[in-house]
């Protein structure tokens, strides 16, 4: 996946629901209020994470940091073998579930070429390879959370983050 096809799928994602109308709706940020408020976040120390199972170090933007969870499990989507899912923590008084932000898929070499299918949307985007390991960001394709409301305000902020020029998520595979 291109850097501009994964700008426009991050921007997708971040208005997915957008279309929503209510009264909510009218109080939300605008969308130069959210990316000012993510680049403002850049000046914040990166947030680190360590997969033991998976073996990789992920730096993620600052902004990251007390907003989501992760879950290590078995993911056999499209032949993975590993995943690590990223998951939404929405504000402590609220109701709202965890939803997942994106998952980092491990693939074997062969398994990541069958799943590239031309014409087909992507499954996701090669971070880093080590070895037969292929390790791939997947991203959702709409925010599920309703319009306007703090969690998909929250959500969208962190999605955004990844997306603002430069290297935002970078993986280090453990050396085996």
């Amino acid at each position: 996946m291109t850097r501009a096809a994964f700008v426009l799928l991050i921007a997708a994602v971040a208005c997915g629901k957008a279309a929503d109308s209510g009264a909510s709706q009218a109080k939300a940020p605008t969308g130069k209020e959210i990316l000012a408020d993510v680049a403002a976040s850049k000046s914040l120390p990166p947030e680190h994470y360590a997969s033991p199972t998976a073996g990789f170090d992920l730096t993620l933007p600052g902004v990251w940091t007390g907003h989501y969870r992760t879950q290590e499990v078995k993911d056999t989507t499209d032949g993975a073998r590993l995943g690590v899912i990223f998951r939404f923590l929405p504000d402590s008084g609220s109701r709202a579930p965890q939803e997942t932000l994106m998952t980092v898929r491990v693939f074997s070499q062969k398994a990541w070429k069958a799943a590239i299918r031309p014409g087909s949307l992507p499954i996701g985007s090669v971070l880093a390879e080590r070895g037969d390991d292929v390790f791939v960001l997947s991203l959702p394709r709409e925010n599920p959370y309703p319009a306007g409301t703090a969690e998909a305000l929250g959500y969208d902020r962190l999605l955004i983050s990844i997306a603002q020029g430069g290297k935002q998520v970078d993986l280090t595979p453990h050396v085996k």
